[in-house]
C-alpha cells in the first residue's frame, strides 16, 4: 500500500514538473503573438481566464499558422491528465471516475489545442 502511495506521488509530482512547463510555454506563447500585435491589443501576461485563453490560442494561429507552441501545449496538457489519471488509479479511485476524469479531460484538450 506505501508503495502505490509513493509511486502517486511520484506521478503528481511529474503533474507539477509538467505544469511549471507548460506555464513556460504559455509564456512563450504570450511573448511570440505580444511581439506581432499593437501595443493596445498585446496580452498581460498575468490573469488567465479561459476566454482570454482562447482569444491568444486564436491570435496564435493567426499570427503563427505553422507554429508548434500550441502543439507543445496540448502534448504538455495531455501528459498532465495522463499523470493525474495514472495517480487516479494508484490511489484507487473507482473506475468511472478515472474514465470520467480521463475522458472528458481528454476530449476537452483535444478541442482545445489539436482541433482547428
Amino acid at each position: 500500500m506505501t508503495l502505490r502511495f509513493t509511486a502517486a506521488l511520484v506521478v503528481l509530482l511529474c503533474v507539477g514538473v509538467l505544469g511549471i512547463a507548460g506555464t513556460i510555454n504559455t509564456f512563450a506563447i504570450v511573448d511570440a503573438v505580444n511581439a506581432k500585435l499593437p501595443a493596445s491589443d498585446q496580452f498581460d501576461a498575468i490573469g488567465w481566464w479561459p476566454s482570454k485563453t482562447l482569444r491568444l490560442q486564436r491570435q496564435y494561429r493567426r499570427l503563427y499558422p505553422d507554429g508548434r507552441l500550441l502543439w507543445r501545449q496540448g502534448v504538455l496538457t495531455y501528459a498532465m491528465l495522463f499523470c493525474t489519471v495514472l495517480a487516479a488509479v494508484l490511489i484507487g479511485f473507482g473506475f468511472l471516475s478515472i474514465a470520467f476524469l480521463g475522458g472528458i479531460g481528454a476530449l476537452l484538450f483535444w478541442f482545445v489545442y489539436f482541433k482547428h
